[in-house]
This record gives C-alpha cells, sequence and structure tokens, in this order.
C-alpha cells in the first residue's frame, strides 16, 4: 500500500510535469503575417515584425521558434513583403530600403535556404504554376516578371511594350496569373489598351505575343475548379462576369470563357461578385445589387447559384446575412459536397439600427432545399414566440472583433464533423444575451446537435477530427481546453501566463492530422502574441476498428457516403483519415431545381416550422415561368435554323449531381432541331451550340480562397499557404471607382414562422 501510494504519486508528478510542457508563449507578431505550415512535418515559418521582419522558424509545430533563420552563406533572412509557397518551393521577398529586391528561396520546404538580389523592382503577386515546378510569375509596377527557379532569377516578359492596366481608382496594376487549366506555360494578364481600358490577354510564349480575349476587363482569380474575370461593359454600361472552366472543355470564342446570364435586369448591377463557393459542381456567388452604384442594403445580400458550366445563374436564397465588412453568413460544409449553411435576416425589412435577428438553414442538395436546425435536447428555448430551433453564428460574428465567436467550422478530413456557436430559440440576435451562447458539435452532417459546451468558444479539430481543442471566446483568459472521443468530458488547462489573453483563432496543420496547434492571441494592448500547445503527452491511445463506427449520410448530389468515426464517449485518436465510400443514387426531385427563367410554383415557400421546398423524395416539383425574370430562353422562335437546342421543360438538374435513372427523365431537357423556316442571327446560333456543350459538360469545385475588404476594393489578393482567419471565398471587384487592397497581401417572408417585429427587438435572443 504504502509503495502503491508513492508510486501513484510519483506518475501523478510526472504527468503533471508532462501537461506543464504542452504550451509555450511566443512574443511574435502574428497579425501581418500569419504562420505558413510548410510540406515538412511540424515546420512552421513566420516573418515577425516585431523583430524588423525577421523569418523564424518552428520545428516542432510552433511551441519553439529560433531567433531568426539563415540562408546558406549565414545571412539572416527578412521578409517585410511576405512568402509563397508551392508544394517543397516557398519564396520569402524582402524590400531594403535601397537596392535591390532580396528573394530567399528554399526547395525543401524550409530546410535551407539561398538568397539572390533580382530587379531593382519590386517583386509582387507572386503567382506559381501549379504543375511546372519552379515556374512563378509576378508583376513588378507596371512589368510582367517570369521566374524558372522560383524566384532566384528573372525575366521582364513585357520588353516588347505590353503593360499591365491599372482600374481606374487603383494604385495598383491588375497582376498576372498563369492559366491553371494548362501544363504548359500559358498565363493571363489585363493589358493596357491604346485608349485606356483593360484587355484581358492570353499569353502561350512567355509574353512574346498576346492574343486579346475580353475587353473591359478590370479584375480576375481562379479556384481549383473555375476562372473569373470581372467586366466593365464601356458601350452598354454595367458590370459582366466571364466563368470558364477548369474542369471540362466548352467551346467558345473565348478560348473557354463564357458570359455570366444573371435573372434580374441591366437597369440593377452588382457591385462585386463574391465567389462563396464552387465545391460542388455549381458556383454560389454573393451579389450585392445597386442602383447607380450604391448598395441597396447593408445588412443582407443575395446569393445565386450557376449551372455545372458556371455561366446561368439561377436566385438560391435571399436576405442572407453580411458583416458590416462584408462577409457573408453561407458557408459549405466541408467533407460533405454539396451540403451548406447560412444565416437568413428575419428582420429585414427594419430599417432602424437594431441589430439584425437571423435564422439559420441547411441544404443537403446544392441549396435547393432548406431545413431549420433540431436543437439539441440538452438546449432548451428561453423565447416561446416562435417554434424552437438551433440558430448558429456565421463569419459575420467571427470577423467581428466585439464578438469573434466561433463560427460555423468543418474540415474535409473530417466528414460530418461541424462545431459552432449559438443558441436554441426562435432566433438569434447579432448582440446576442452572452449567457445564452453555446457551443454545439454534429456528428452527423448537421441532422442532429449536442451541447458541447455551455459557453460560446474558438476552435480547432486535430487528429482528424478525433481531437478538438478550445478557448472562451466570452472574455480573456489563461485557459485552454481539450477532449478526445468527441463525447469525453473537456480537459482544462491552466497556462498561468502573466496576464490572460483574448484568443482570436486556433491553427494548426493544414491536414488537421496532428496534435499541435498555435494559439493566435491578442494581450491588452491589442499586441499579436503565439501560444504553441502539444498534446503529444496527454495522447490517449490510438483508435482501433473496436472503437469505430459507420455512418451513412442521406443521398447528397446523387450520393451517399459512408465514412467511419470514431464512436461516442470513446477516448482514443486517429492516426489516419476516416474511410470514405460512396455509392449512386436514383435521381430524385432533389436532384433538379427550377431552371433559369422559371421559379417555384408553391404558394408557400415555407412550412411552419420555416422549412423551405419539397422534403419527400416521391413529391413533385412544380415550376412556373417567372414574370419577373429577364432572362430569354432559346426557342424555336429564336434558334438558328437546323441546330439542336435543348428545349427546359422549367427544371434542370443541381450542378454536381450523381444520380442515374429515377425521374430524370421526367425533368430534363428535351433535346430539339430548330425548325429550318425559321433564321436567326450567327450569335444566337453560337450561344445554341454553347448550351448544348455546356449541358453536357462538366463539374466544379472550390480549392483556392482570397481574402476581399469591400469597403477597400479593386485589388485580388491570392492567399497562398494561410490558415481559416480570413474569409473562405474569392471576390471578383467590378467597381471603376475603388482602391486596392494591401498592396503586399500574402496573402421568401419567414410570416408563418414569426412576426418581423416580434424579433427585431426582442432581447431575449
Amino acid at each position: 500500500m504504502k509503495i502503491s501510494a508513492i508510486l501513484f504519486i510519483f506518475i501523478a508528478i510526472v504527468v503533471g510535469l508532462a501537461l506543464s510542457q504542452t504550451f509555450k508563449q511566443n512574443n511574435i507578431n502574428w497579425k501581418q503575417f500569419q504562420p505558413l505550415y510548410t510540406n515538412k512535418d511540424d515546420y512552421v515559418l513566420i516573418v515577425d515584425t516585431r523583430a524588423k521582419n525577421v523569418l523564424k522558424r518552428s520545428t516542432n509545430g510552433g511551441i519553439d521558434w529560433s531567433s531568426n533563420v539563415l540562408d546558406t552563406k549565414g545571412n539572416v533572412i527578412y521578409g517585410n513583403a511576405g512568402y509563397y509557397q508551392r508544394n517543397d518551393n516557398i519564396m520569402v521577398v524582402n524590400f531594403p530600403s535601397f537596392g535591390k529586391t532580396q528573394i530567399s528561396v528554399s526547395n525543401d520546404a524550409g530546410v535551407t535556404f539561398t538568397t539572390s538580389q533580382v530587379f531593382p523592382y519590386k517583386v509582387l503577386s507572386v503567382s506559381p504554376h501549379l504543375d511546372m515546378d519552379g515556374l512563378v510569375i509576378a508583376r513588378s509596377d507596371k512589368f510582367i516578371l517570369i521566374s524558372e527557379d522560383f524566384g532566384l532569377t528573372w525575366n521582364n516578359a513585357s520588353s516588347n511594350g505590353d503593360i499591365l492596366f491599372t482600374p481606374g481608382g487603383s494604385p495598383f496594376p491588375s497582376d498576372p496569373l498563369w492559366d491553371p487549366s494548362e501544363k504548359s506555360a500559358v498565363f493571363f494578364a489585363i493589358l493596357q489598351t491604346s485608349t485606356g481600358s483593360g484587355a484581358f490577354s492570353v499569353s502561350k510564349d512567355m509574353g512574346k505575343t498576346f492574343k486579346t480575349l475580353i475587353n473591359g476587363a478590370v479584375d480576375m482569380i481562379y479556384t481549383d475548379y473555375y476562372y473569373y474575370v470581372g467586366v466593365i461593359d464601356a458601350l452598354k454600361g454595367g458590370n459582366k462576369l466571364y466563368v470558364k472552366s477548369l474542369m471540362s472543355v466548352v467551346a467558345s470564342t473565348m478560348d473557354g470563357f463564357l458570359l455570366c446570364e444573371f435573372p434580374f435586369g441591366e437597369d440593377v448591377q452588382p457591385n462585386d461578385f463574391r465567389i462563396l463557393d464552387d465545391s460542388s459542381g455549381a458556383i454560389f456567388m454573393g451579389i450585392s445589387n445597386s442602383k447607380d452604384g450604391e448598395s441597396s442594403n447593408k445588412r443582407f445580400g443575395t446569393v445565386y447559384v450557376s449551372n455545372g458550366a458556371g455561366n446561368i445563374f439561377t436566385l438560391s436564397v435571399n436576405h442572407v446575412s453580411i458583416s458590416a465588412n462584408g462577409y457573408y453568413d453561407f458557408m459549405p460544409l466541408y467533407g460533405a459536397r454539396g451540403s451548406y449553411l447560412y444565416n437568413r435576416v428575419s428582420n429585414y425589412k427594419d430599417t432602424t439600427s437594431a441589430p439584425v435577428t437571423m435564422l439559420s438553414y441547411i441544404s443537403y442538395d446544392n441549396g435547393g432545399r432548406w431545413n431549420r436546425l433540431t436543437p439539441p435536447t440538452d438546449m432548451p428555448c428561453t423565447v416561446t414566440t416562435g417554434p424552437c430551433k438551433l440558430n448558429v453564428h456565421g463569419l459575420s460574428a467571427f470577423v467581428d472583433k466585439s464578438r469573434g465567436y466561433g463560427p460555423i467550422y468543418s474540415i474535409a478530413n473530417a466528414p460530418g464533423l461541424i462545431l459552432a456557436t449559438g443558441n436554441a430559440n426562435p432566433a438569434l440576435s447579432a448582440d446576442p444575451i452572452k449567457s445564452r451562447v453555446k457551443t454545439v458539435l454534429s456528428t452527423d452532417n448537421g441532422q442532429t446537435w449536442s451541447k458541447f459546451f455551455d459557453e460560446g468558444t474558438i476552435y480547432e479539430f486535430g487528429n482528424y477530427g478525433s481531437s478538438i481543442i478550445f478557448a472562451t471566446a466570452m472574455e480573456d483568459t489563461m485557459t485552454f481546453y481539450y477532449t478526445f472521443g468527441l463525447g469525453q468530458q473537456p480537459i482544462a488547462v491552466n497556462m498561468k501566463l502573466q496576464n490572460n489573453v483574448d484568443v482570436i483563432n486556433i491553427i494548426t496543420s493544414p491536414k488537421n492530422e496532428g496534435n499541435k496547434f498555435i494559439f493566435l492571441v491578442e494581450d491588452s494592448n491589442d499586441s499579436g502574441q503565439m501560444i504553441g500547445v502539444d498534446l503529444t503527452n496527454v495522447l490517449p491511445k490510438a483508435c482501433d476498428d473496436s472503437m469505430m463506427q459507420s455512418y451513412t449520410t442521406r443521398c447528397i448530389l446523387g450520393e451517399k457516403t459512408t465514412y467511419r468515426t470514431v464512436k461516442p464517449n470513446t477516448n482514443c485518436y486517429m492516426t489516419q483519415q476516416a474511410q470514405i465510400s460512396n455509392e449512386y443514387c436514383p435521381c430524385t426531385v432533389e436532384d433538379f431545381e427550377c431552371d433559369i427563367g422559371f421559379e417555384s410554383a408553391d404558394d408557400s415557400s415555407a412550412d411552419s416550422d420555416g422549412n423551405t421546398g419539397t422534403s419527400s423524395s416521391s413529391e413533385q416539383l412544380n415550376c412556373r415561368v417567372s414574370l419577373t425574370s429577364q432572362y430569354v430562353p432559346i426557342t424555336e422562335e429564336n434558334c438558328t435554323p437546323g441546330q439542336i437546342y435543348f428545349k427546359s421543360k422549367g427544371f434542370r438538374r443541381v450542378a454536381g449531381s450523381q444520380c442515374v435513372n429515377g425521374v430524370n427523365a421526367t425533368y430534363s431537357p428535351e433535346m430539339v432541331m430548330c425548325p429550318s423556316k425559321h433564321s436567326s442571327s450567327g450569335s444566337k446560333g453560337w450561344i445554341a451550340a454553347v448550351v448544348i456543350i455546356i449541358v453536357l459538360g462538366g463539374l466544379g469545385g472550390f480549392g483556392f480562397y482570397v481574402y476581399k475588404n469591400p469597403d477597400v476594393k479593386q485589388k485580388l489578393l491570392r492567399m497562398v499557404g494561410l490558415s481559416k482567419t480570413g474569409p473562405k471565398y474569392s471576390v471578383i471587384g467590378i467597381k471603376p471607382n475603388s482602391l486596392a487592397d494591401d498592396e503586399f497581401g500574402i496573402e421568401d417572408d419567414d410570416a408563418q414562422i414569426l412576426n418581423d417585429n416580434d424579433l427585431q427587438d426582442n432581447e431575449d435572443f
């Protein structure tokens, strides 16, 4: 007994010492350049602006940091213009107060660096080629630069006189970008024309010659699956958007680019195009419409969804909550293609400054049908003026420094897992009673929820979703929590800091496979600091097959997905990504939606619980011609004689659906030969041909995200290697009189549910 007691005390001391070594505070400023995780295990880089922009390196996941990083000649590496990464290649750019630009390059994921001095010009907005190792393109002032050794040497691709276009109101030219659909050195650039406008052009010979594709271009960006070009139409007026699918071949006279069509007239113009997601094959576009250049509303926006080619859009949802600086509360659920969650403003008719009240909806069919969230059984509603539902915060709360609640959060490597903060009530206020804010968890892709923690938190997944680390978002703290197995009681760790800190975010390696984390915090003076946390010493046993369970989703986009996850209340951690298998489903009405120019024929858009659209696969989809749509479809009256076109029945397949048979023949368009007695212009015939290719064409998906500030717009920021602290969507800016972003950025009324007046001033939410 005495020996056992001594042994127990000894074990307790050892465990305590091990736990005390799992965190370390570092006085490194993360607020300008965030940590860059490299391809080498546990290697993280950061440029510390508090230490004269010196590059620092951690080799243990952000726990310990070197005082500085040296190149192969023993020189300290500086990076006041940030860093870029592609595979194992990393480029660190520094602009000295005088002399040439200094570029340090690593080809081994940050282990060693070579430094060179290049042009006396600044090398900006670097874009690595996706397939050709070492090939990068950049700009310097109005000139195009190309490097074939990842930045050690550069060639001026503007030596023939072609210079980059600077949009009106912007101090910076547009950036050249590679064509991601080409494995060769093909790039796009918006060039200055003799008339002073921008010409979206392509070069296939490293800048020796250019071919103009689209006139009037002012901005461009690409994701993994689409290329986007924003245009100002100088002749007809208005803002246009062109897209090119990167996953399927679409024939057009503009190298595969198609003009996007929206169901609003030309008298209403978008201020910008916010690419919320295109990972499911359809493009979800947030658009803030305006007249005379002024936004019609700052509190909510409209989301449109495209067909499979990305060029024909229909209305998806109205009154989507937007933050003061333009972030939409519309989020894809990663790991579950076609699933989305968004917040709808319920008091949208209120013109006062009262906080917005929001209702949360979830969709499993690319936004075709939306349902309210079922609240956890242990979170009773405190308000009885409407249905008791779960409502959760989105990006608008996360980016608001006065709130900073954890947003709707999911990761691709842990399908079905969702963390969020919110309440169980008829609605959620943008300025909620803090004691009502809870943290909730779903392990089945949002079908059911449980209360995870009794207050609002900020969080991160580790070990492929089998561990969660978090801290309070309600006040400054020096405590963090962690748990394994998702259902276990969280363990609190007091970091014993000198003072409490505000936890802004928690990040980890991009695949969420490890157990080392970095807390991005601010002290009482709002100065940035980092705290490294390592849970290696407190890991439970690794999960074996007996600790896992299978979960099969409902049919989403024509597929059932089965994946393996940890059983509830099982104390273990995963060492590999969850196994996933897919099975095709028969087509149902959920795989179709109203075509452009049509709208739902149902008299009510919501049931008593606020669920929209049909919910049963046996029900019919009813669509009718929209009286407000400006879209003119191809018909036998305007088609090109002798050409085949598709005659819509009022429906179209949801983009990305993989369903087979079922009701496919009932809702799919008919292929019709245009009668020879009609005549039409050549341009309409070209459109008909493109429509045929589009319908047969491919899918898209979202894979690259950029930051955009709507108040100082027009410059595209491509963020490379950064974590989730920025919004996960891209923006194409098209305002002619606006400012660019930071030069060195590396980057349906619910009247059946509640009366609007009941919500707008209700202090109980």
